[in-house]
């Protein structure tokens, strides 16, 4: 059983004082992730364009070469997938006793 959790919502974070794109030590995961949509942005050229995010628009034209094949003429488009995941740390002595008894009853 995993312990990860993906952060999606309105979490709020407490976080390090030394991570630096954030201005502040308490925030809701939105504002991480409104943050990381920036800086995507602001650093990639003609965003909306490669990711089709323009009316009308399918991506960048291109043509493309595989081994084996002919050139073959179509649209590039930039798909950009992240998570954030929290993984809490262990606490010790809150184990359960029965913890034991079930890893060896329900093996991963």
């Amino acid at each position: 059983m995993s312990d990860v959790v993906i952060l999606s919502g309105n979490e709020v974070i407490s976080l390090d004082k030394n991570v630096s794109f954030m201005d502040a030590e308490l925030v809701k995961f939105q504002q991480i992730d409104t943050k990381i949509r920036e800086a995507i942005k602001s650093n990639f050229p003609n965003y909306r364009v490669w990711t089709a995010e323009l009316e009308g628009c399918d991506g960048v034209c291109a043509e493309v070469l595989q081994p084996g094949k002919d050139w073959q003429k179509g649209r590039l488009k930039l798909v950009i997938s992240y998570r954030v995941e929290f993984t809490p740390d262990k606490v010790p002595g809150l184990e359960s006793p029965l913890d034991d008894l079930r890893s060896q009853l329900n093996p991963e």
